[in-house]
């Protein structure tokens, strides 16, 4: 603990937001792991769905997913609301199944912005902490008889360093967490179009 004061009295100000965007970046990382997965974003019977479609039980299938409060049971319930009312164009049943299924998109890049910004504003955080850094530094500089200046440039130079280098500490991951949860967004959602496609195909 006595460490990450130090830390602070070393980087100066700038310090105080750069622990706070660390914090959260890496609370925002953890639930990203936990919850950013395709099994949370697709029913766990969904073989069992795709079997009675391709049996032709569209009936069966209506009343499985009446029960169903994931966002894609919901709209494959929806959907079949309408193919059982005679709506038997394809199409328009997978425009319907894709509509119902926006809000998920949402869910699957949840706070990835709010990573991004912090990907963007921490080295500039660490870019202003150095430049105060050296402002103090240049300003006591010529105030000061030449053994104490040389102590305030070994210090201001060691909070100008200290912040810079914690930016980026906490820009770093943040970054590519950032990329790495995009990435398995953009497979989650293309898997849940695939997966839409397939059992809109399937109908009669």
């Amino acid at each position: 603990m006595e460490g990450v004061f130090e830390l602070i009295e070393k980087g100066g100000v700038v310090m105080y937001p750069l622990i706070i965007l660390s914090i959260l970046s890496w609370v925002i990382i953890i639930e990203r792991l936990f919850n950013l997965r395709v099994s949370n974003f697709l029913p766990k019977n969904i073989k069992d769905i795709k079997i009675l479609i391709q049996k032709g039980d569209i009936e069966g299938v209506h009343k499985l997913t009446s029960i169903g409060t994931d966002p894609f049971t919901t709209a494959l319930h929806a959907t079949l609301d309408e193919y059982l009312k005679g709506v038997k164009r394809k199409p328009y049943l997978i425009s319907t199944m894709e509509s119902q299924l926006s809000g998920i998109v949402p869910a699957v890049e949840k706070n990835l912005m709010l990573l991004s910004a912090i990907a963007s504003i921490a080295p500039l955080l660490g870019l202003f902490g150095t430049i105060t850094g050296l402002i103090k530094v240049f300003s006591a500089y010529s105030a000061v008889q030449t053994e104490e200046a040389i102590k305030l440039l070994a210090g201001g130079i060691s909070e100008a360093l200290t912040a810079a280098a914690t930016g980026l500490i906490v820009a770093i991951p943040a970054l590519f967490a950032y990329w790495l949860f995009r990435s398995v967004g953009n497979g989650i959602i293309s898997k849940i179009e695939q997966e839409a496609r397939e059992i809109i195909s399937s109908l009669e």
